[in-house]
């Protein structure tokens, strides 16, 4: 009996390891702030998810497997997972207001001209992402291929200063609240460090620019810091 369990919890482990889980994360912030009006639907995905090999339906926001959660501040996230053989292939997405007509990548869109997306010639433009064989999130601004850039979030009042800044091995936060969660990125909008202390450690991490939001119960607040 011993053995069989032993067989069956390998069997078990291995199959844990045969998925990997991608966590697509969307600010719509700015996006409100220009004048659109969040659907009653909320925030959905539509891409080609069934071809990449997940369970959403390809190209298909208004289905419930496509909707997003409201993480509140204006950030959305949707965790979708993908087997083994899915990794190093390319998920063809974008995010929906609701459904089709309110979307971003249209003609107008800067997700092409940034690198991280492609037009299909009839005037979509899709985000591209090369699915990673590790879990691994990523955070866009709406129709951007970063996230969301302020030096102080005025609308909120939350009051955070990043030091030192440029940083070599841990970035401090002043933080005007009590509790809080720091989301640390790189350009590309993949998370790269969180933390809910005033700290956040980059010696691991490579030089260059990242971008921090700050999460409080009172509002948020997010910036720029480079690493030396």
């Amino acid at each position: 009996m011993k053995k069989i369990f032993t067989i069956l919890s390998l069997a078990l482990s291995t199959a844990a390891f045969s998925q990997v889980t991608v966590t697509y994360q969307v600010d719509i912030t700015e996006y409100i702030a220009g004048g659109a009006t969040l659907n009653a639907n909320g925030i959905r995905v539509g891409g080609n998810f069934t071809t990449a090999g997940a369970t959403i339906p390809d190209w298909t926001p208004s289905d419930a497997a496509s909707a997003m959660t409201d993480l509140g501040s204006g950030l959305w996230s949707i965790a979708v997972t993908y087997p083994a053989a899915s990794v190093g292939t390319t998920q063809l997405y974008k995010f929906v207001n609701g459904d089709w007509g309110t979307n971003e990548g249209v003609a107008t869109s800067l997700i092409a001209t940034d690198g991280c997306g492609t037009d299909d010639g009839g005037g979509n433009i899709n985000r591209t992402l090369v699915i990673p064989s590790a879990a691994a999130t990523y955070t866009f601004c709406w129709d951007k291929c970063a996230a969301c850039i302020s030096s102080i979030d005025e609308v909120n009042k939350v009051n955070v200063v990043a030091f030192p800044n440029p940083a070599t091995d841990v970035v401090n936060f002043q933080i005007d609240a009590t509790d809080y969660v720091i989301t640390l990125t790189d350009l590309a909008g993949k998370t790269v460090a969180t933390s809910t202390t005033s700290t956040i450690e980059m010696s691991g991490l490579s030089s260059g620019a990242y971008l921090y939001k700050v999460v409080t119960n009172n509002g948020t607040a997010t910036g720029k810091v480079t690493k030396k």
